[in-house]
């Protein structure tokens, strides 16, 4: 029993440690003279579990981003077999992957009408024989996934590519 408090009272005192550490953490030197922050993200991950959690942390990049005083400008741009998790007809996905494709479809809608830009690439949905229209509302086709990540480059955007 006492190795049990005393392990409960040295986890608490790390957690309270960590806490503390992750308050005094901030990006104020990378963001020093920046009011805007504009990304692309390019997405090749062929795991629904990790877009997912993918989705959410680039979510969670412009909270951090919006508190810190910078306005984020991002598009996230599917390719390859990852289009495949953007469609509203979900034929062919394995059962177990159903609830991670609805966590990726639900936080997609929820960050669009935040302002992030998701974008299917045509040369994928071609590949992976998925219409367009079968797209979930909050994702627009583009032709080319790769020509819109350039184009973006092009205009100021950094790359942050996720293989």
């Amino acid at each position: 029993m006492q190795r049990f408090i005393l392990a409960f009272l040295f986890l608490s005192l790390g957690c309270l440690f960590t806490n503390a550490q992750a308050e005094k953490l901030n990006d104020t030197a990378a963001l020093s003279g920046l009011h805007d922050a504009k990304a692309v993200f390019l997405v090749n991950m062929r795991n629904p579990a990790a877009v997912d959690h993918l989705v959410r942390v680039i979510g969670l990049t412009r909270k951090q981003l919006l508190q810190q005083k910078v306005t984020p400008h991002f598009i996230v741009v599917f390719i390859g077999p990852d289009v495949a998790f953007l469609t509203k007809d979900r034929r062919g996905i394995p059962y177990t992957e159903e609830r991670d494709i609805a966590g990726i479809q639900g936080e997609i809608l929820k960050l669009s009408h935040k302002g992030i830009q998701f974008q299917a690439c045509g040369v994928a949905l071609h590949g992976m024989d998925v219409s367009p229209s079968m797209l979930i509302p909050s994702v627009t086709p583009v032709e080319s996934g790769f020509i819109s990540t350039i184009a973006y480059q092009e205009k100021g955007y950094a790359l942050v590519p996720v293989y």
